[in-house]
């Protein structure tokens, strides 16, 4: 039984279709989801005030991010949905989110805005599955 959902995103058209599939689930299960998004802050050597007003511009728009997956989601008719951003590496956020809120499953594009290692499954996906301790979907 599929309780709760961990969606992670970046935005990107997988992730989009990633929270589809997500939503389905949800739906059939009456399942609670979590969108995810793990966000890189701003370098350290822009002196202030640049370095302030990047960051802080860097976590708005993860929390854009997240709140517009939300909307989508409840929009679809998901009633229990939560969001959770944090500053860091993706695929260590990812997994330290899942170690605490322990989904039943894990739902994350098959690529994202990721560099050029991941061309055919992008390396947070690979990553994720490859260590996560729950299931993962990866959704193309």
């Amino acid at each position: 039984m599929i309780e709760h959902i961990l969606l992670a995103t970046d935005g990107s058209r997988p992730a989009k279709q990633a929270a589809e599939f997500a939503a389905s689930l949800a739906l059939r299960f009456r399942a609670k989801v979590t969108v995810f998004h793990a966000y890189t802050s701003a370098p350290a050597y822009l002196g202030e005030p640049n370095y302030s007003r990047a960051f802080y511009q860097t976590l708005d728009e993860a929390k854009a991010l997240v709140e517009d997956a939300a909307g989508h989601l409840h929009d679809m008719g998901i009633v229990e949905v939560a969001t959770e951003v944090i500053e860091g590496p993706a695929i260590n956020a990812l997994l330290g989110v899942a170690e605490t809120r322990k989904p039943d499953i894990i739902v994350i594009g098959a690529r994202g805005l990721s560099t050029w290692q991941g061309l055919l499954m992008g390396s947070v996906s690979l990553s994720v599955t490859q260590r996560a301790e729950c299931p993962v979907l990866v959704v193309k």
